[in-house]
Parts: C-alpha cells; structure tokens; sequence
C-alpha cells in the first residue's frame, strides 16, 4: 500500500468512526491528520505514527475503541496518545527509523554475514550512487547507518537496521540490504527481500536516537 493509499484509508476510518475531527477548509475538507513520515513503497509499517487533530478533548481509550472499530483488517491501531496542541508536529521530530529486512541467500554462513556487517560498521564512508528525479548522484551512507544486526538460520537472512530519517536525510533500507550483498560477494538482490519499518526514531540528547512512541 502506498503512502497516500495509506492516508485516503485512515481519513475515511476517521469519518466512519464519527470522532470530533477538525477538518480543513476549502471546496474538499479532509479530516486534518499528518503522518510522521511517509511510507516507501513496498515496505510494510509495523509502528507508524499519526497526528489527528480533534475538536473535542475526548479519552485515549474511546478514541481507540471508536476509531479501532472503523479500521479495516490487517490495519491494528496499536495506541492512542494525547498530545498537547503546542507540541512539535510529529514529522519535524522523526530522525531515524529502524528497519527488519528478510531474504533468502544460497549457500551464506553466519560467518561471512557477520563478516559483511562488520566490514559495513568499520568502513569509514560508503559511497553509493542514488538515482532520482534530477539525475544520479553520488551519497555517503556510512554516517547514516546508526546500527546493523544480521541473522543467519540456514539460506534464511534477517537484517535489522537503525538508520537517519527525516529532514536531514534518509538512508533506505534496500540501500543497505544492497551494501550487504555486495560487501559480502553474496548472490541475491535486494528487491528479493521483505522490508518492514519497525519504528521510528527522534534525536535524544545530542545524536542519540530514541523511539518516538
């Protein structure tokens, strides 16, 4: 599901719930709602986060039965928090997100994925060519990647990563997965694994991450 599939699903999950919404303005009001930080395509949320604005000061817990109703399945509200009006919006907030990629790879040991890792984490940059709408350019991902974790059990690999997001800068996680297979010699691509978002990260005390929820 794409991010503004995501957003048209909770708008019309906020309408049939009948909370208190704020809507915009305008000749098309929407129930005014921001998520934290848009979900890349193919990657699947595990812990997204959402600002709703409403009108009325309502309980966490009936906004959750209420709005928890109107969800369709497969989409679980995991929890409702009360947020003060003058706290900073959610999307200004977030500067890491944390990453579960999970694939298959021929003939890999723990030891050589454990090897990878380590080359990846020691190397002081990691240039890596990104393309995008204005062209291909050249990016450091090495200060972006906070942590890296990799599983072995059989051909079955799972990467768990922590990594920059937000506005100063993103690293994605089929860029690291990339990184992986080739510092590795591995076989594989990384269009070939599972990705999920986990979690999503706020700077702490200087550049220290903590989960935002």
């Amino acid at each position: 599901m794409g991010h503004l599939d995501l957003v048209r699903l909770f708008e019309q999950a906020l309408r049939r719930s009948a909370l208190p919404v704020v809507y915009s303005g305008g000749f098309n009001p929407r129930p005014r709602l921001v998520f934290a930080a848009p979900l890349p395509v193919g990657v699947r949320g595990l812990g997204e986060l959402v600002d709703v604005y409403l009108s009325s000061l309502l309980s966490p817990a009936l906004i959750q039965e209420r709005l928890a109703a109107a969800l369709p399945q497969g989409l679980a509200l995991v929890g409702v928090r009360r947020v003060p009006l003058e706290a900073p919006a959610l999307a200004s907030l977030v500067a890491g997100a944390a990453y579960r990629a999970e694939g298959e790879l021929a003939g890999i040991t723990p030891k050589e994925a454990e090897a990878a890792r380590q080359a990846i984490l020691k190397a002081s940059s990691l240039p890596w060519q990104r393309r995008g709408p204005e062209g291909a350019k050249v990016v450091d991902l090495r200060p972006g990647i906070k942590q890296l974790q990799v599983e072995v059990k059989g051909e079955r690999v799972v990467l768990e990563m922590l990594v920059r997001a937000g506005q100063e800068g993103n690293v994605r996680p089929e860029e690291v997965v990339a990184l992986f297979l080739k510092t590795g010699g591995f076989a594989g691509e990384p269009e070939d694994f599972l990705y999920y978002r986990t979690a999503l990260f706020a700077k702490s005390q200087g550049e220290r991450l903590v989960p935002l929820f």
